[in-house]
């Protein structure tokens, strides 16, 4: 969206012809000195920076500290490339040698201009360098010629400083974030455009297009690439997507992004095809594409001059853009235009001077109340360059005193087409900063002192709850059905990635909100916004299909699926029955079991599982439903295998005893407790219960106490059980310790206290 730079040279217009880059990089390494300096001069004088760039590295190969030379490249880099940082190296050594009589296009002429020091100035300045900027920015006044083109923006600079100090002396609350090389590359990057939501960041870019070699279609003057339009889409964790470009770019063409509708259903491009700038819109069709781009008609936008930017309120009843047209206050100014009751549009209304300046005003953004304007201005209240201002319009229509956003908000850079999310706590803007990733860059700006309040918001979802990916055919449709404004009756969101929409709200209304899918009417929601002064965010989702169940049945040990399992499913803790069914061919449960019900729901089974020759398992789901649909389980079964410990199987808790006793605890009952139903489920197996001790005592004493353990044990499961014959105790004492934790004669064991725990144990093995 650059339109003119300024020149380095006012000198008489000689003939210029334009050169190819070979020729260009051919002259650069056969030229002569004096060719190399004449024609660098007329490619600076004719814009060909790029071209001009290639000549003096050449130059400053032969002459590395001439002033002349140095200033030449700073001005290219400054200007061409926005680098300041290089820019001020080489206007440092240009301001060495200062003359009032410079003659470019002469070998001979070793110094530079007094304009070098204004742009040394000017690069101090961007770089927040604000003592040295003021003192070559005094330099230049005190000795360029009265009526240099460059007072007028010096003197703008100094007052510029001093709002920067202001400014930086007193920061915002706010935090300034970069959004990161999933946005911004090494190319310019800018113009961003957030939706309501936040979820979706719409920006220019000049990257290199794929499959189109590089070095076509760029632009001969400043070798940069065409604009073109990208979206980048907020994932679930809120991170910004790779983005995508739009489908109308042209390539040899410069489109550039400058509003989105609130319902994202429409995109506002600047285009340059007819030489001066105009403002396009594109629609999005029902395949989710934007279709190819229209001029705006409406009478009193588009003119014959330079139009760059607009923004459109929620309502579509005013429209807000800068333009360049004649009858204004200095350079590009913002106008306003109302939508009439019959339909069109009024004239266009210049804002006033309460908001336009004699420099330049642009980039408006108008916030989803109505009532507060963003945009950038360039006059004497910025800290240097675009900075952002924000208004406020009250009851009588009037506009407040533009406001600085101030810093870090804006910098000492150009700070522009700031947009914010709904509440306008979040919002986006492009600058040049250190440590960027490319010439501009698009940053985050989260503040808490400045907002839309109060606001009410839809945030509506689509989602599938068997996980499979949406159908396009997806649709809603938000109606108030108490409001009195026919554009407030009916708002038809964009359903975008991930099943997402978003709708602007008015408060303390009744609304209806309906789903469909393939035109058809799926579901109504209704719903009253809040009367208060609390902002409300109103979450509403369909749920597309069912929840789906993926249970299997199968072997521990080899993981072989066992069909024809039977399974008993009860409700958690008692014994209502609520499925019962065989595995099918897969192992796998009905997978409708859960088809009712909904996220958030909870599932509290108690699972009984039999098959043939593996043990009888009881398993207790207990879970709550998350917003994706399938509920993947394994259950895994354990053969009947003479030496396999089902107390390790079923987790049981140690069965602690009293010192030196045998008698049963009410601990070591409920432990039991689960052996008894474990036999009861299992009527063919038999099973050993062993007796373990530590080695802290006489073997033959731990033998007798481990025998009356188990046989204390084993007593109670036996009254228990219908066959008692199934179960019998055997004390081992400290004959199978499962550490090194032995007690050898008199020597004491070092082992932890830890280490003889886990030798003191009981073990339910099978021994049939």
């Amino acid at each position: 969206m650059k339109k003119l730079l300024l020149l380095l040279l006012i000198v008489p217009m000689s003939t210029f012809a334009q050169m190819t880059d070979a020729q260009v990089k051919a002259l650069a390494e056969t030229g002569t000195e004096d060719e190399l300096v004449l024609r660098s001069s007329e490619m600076i004088q004719n814009n060909f920076l790029y071209h001009a760039g290639i000549l003096v590295d050449r130059l400053l190969e032969i002459k590395p500290q001439s002033a002349n030379y140095n200033y030449r490249k700073g001005f290219i880099v400054y200007t061409a490339d926005t680098d300041y940082p290089t820019a001020i190296n080489h206007f440092q050594k240009a301001v060495i040698e200062v003359k009032k009589n410079y003659d470019p296009y002469t070998v001979k002429e070793t110094g530079t201009p007094y304009d070098a020091y204004y742009y040394l100035a000017k690069c101090y300045h961007l770089d927040e360098q604000l003592d040295q900027a003021e003192n070559y920015y005094k330099l230049f006044l005190e000795n360029s010629a009265k009526k240099s083109r460059l007072v007028d923006l010096t003197n703008l600079g100094l007052e510029q400083l001093v709002v920067a100090r202001r400014e930086m002396a007193s920061p915002r609350s706010a935090i300034v974030k970069n959004v990161g090389d999933a946005v911004n590359g090494p190319e310019a990057d800018y113009a961003p455009v957030i939706s309501l939501d936040g979820n979706s960041l719409y920006f220019t870019s000049r990257r290199q297009w794929e499959g189109v070699p590089d070095g076509k279609f760029r632009d001969p003057m400043l070798y940069d690439l065409p604009e073109d339009i990208f979206v980048s889409f907020a994932d679930f964790d809120g991170e910004w997507t790779a983005p995508t470009k739009l489908e109308f770019c042209v390539d040899s063409l410069n489109e550039a992004t400058i509003g989105v509708s609130a319902d994202e259903r429409r995109i506002f491009v600047y285009e340059d095809r007819s030489g001066g700038g105009d403002i396009y819109f594109s629609d999005i069709l029902d395949n989710g594409r934007f279709d190819q781009m229209e001029k705006l008609r409406y009478s009193e936008l588009n003119s014959e001059y330079w139009e760059t930017h607009c923004t459109m309120t929620p309502d579509g009843q005013y429209l807000y853009f800068a333009s360049d047209r004649p009858g204004g206050y200095g350079g590009r100014d913002i106008y306003r235009l109302t939508r009439l009751p019959n339909g069109e549009w009024s004239k266009a209304q210049n804002m006033g001077p309460e908001i336009n300046t004699p420099y330049d005003e642009d980039s408006p953004f108008i916030a989803v109340n109505n009532k507060t304007l963003y945009y950038a201005s360039n006059g004497p209240e910025s800290m240097g360059g675009f900075d952002v201002f924000v208004t406020f319009r009250d009851e009588e229509n009037n506009w407040s005193q533009p406001a600085n956003m101030g810093y870090p908000i804006n910098s000492t850079g150009d700070d522009i087409y700031y947009t914010t999310t709904v509440d306008g706590l979040r919002g986006y803007l492009s600058s040049f900063r250190k440590n960027g990733y490319g010439e501009k860059d698009i940053y985050e700006i989260q503040n808490d002192y400045l907002g839309n309040r109060p606001i009410s918001s839809l945030l509506g979802q689509f989602v599938m709850l068997d996980g499979s990916p949406l159908p396009n055919d997806l649709d809603v449709k938000v109606k108030c059905t108490n409001c009195e404004l026919e554009a407030d009756k009916m708002f038809h969101p964009r359903v975008k990635n991930e099943g997402r929409f978003f709708a602007p709200l008015k408060r303390c209304k009744d609304y209806e909100l309906e789903f469909y899918r393939g035109g058809d009417l799926v579901e109504t929601k209704t719903f009253v916004t809040l009367c208060n002064n609390e902002n409300e965010e109103i979450e509403k989702v369909h749920y597309l299909d069912n929840y789906v169940l993926d249970a299997t049945v199968a072997d521990v040990k080899t993981l072989e699926i066992l069909p024809g399992s039977k399974v008993i499913i009860y409700e958690a803790g008692t014994k209502n029955e609520l499925h019962s069914f065989d595995t099918d061919g897969q192992a796998k449960f009905p997978k409708d079991l859960i088809a009712d019900n909904l996220p958030g729901d909870r599932i509290a089974w108690d699972i009984h599982i039999e098959k043939d020759d593996y043990i009888v398992q009881t398993f207790k789901l207990d879970t709550v439903l998350g917003v994706w649909g399938t509920l993947k389980l394994d259950y895994l079964l354990n053969k009947v295998e003479v030496g396999t410990d089902i107390g390790a199987i079923f987790d049981l808790n140690p069965i602690y005893f009293d010192l030196n006793k045998s008698d049963i605890r009410p601990d070591a009952a409920i432990e039991l407790d689960k052996i008894v139903e474990i036999m009861n489920e299992n009527p063919d197996i038999k099973i050993e219960l062993g007796s373990h001790t530590d080695c802290r005592a006489s073997k033959s004493y731990n033998t007798r106490l481990s025998s009356r353990r188990a046989v204390s044990s084993a007593e109670y499961i036996k009254q228990r059980i219908s066959d008692p014959s199934r179960i019998y105790g055997k004390g081992y004492g400290e004959s199978q310790l499962v550490n090194d934790c032995g007690c050898e004669g008199n020597v004491v064991s070092d082992c932890t206290e830890e280490e003889h725990q886990a030798n003191r144990r009981t073990e339910f093995k099978i021994v049939k």
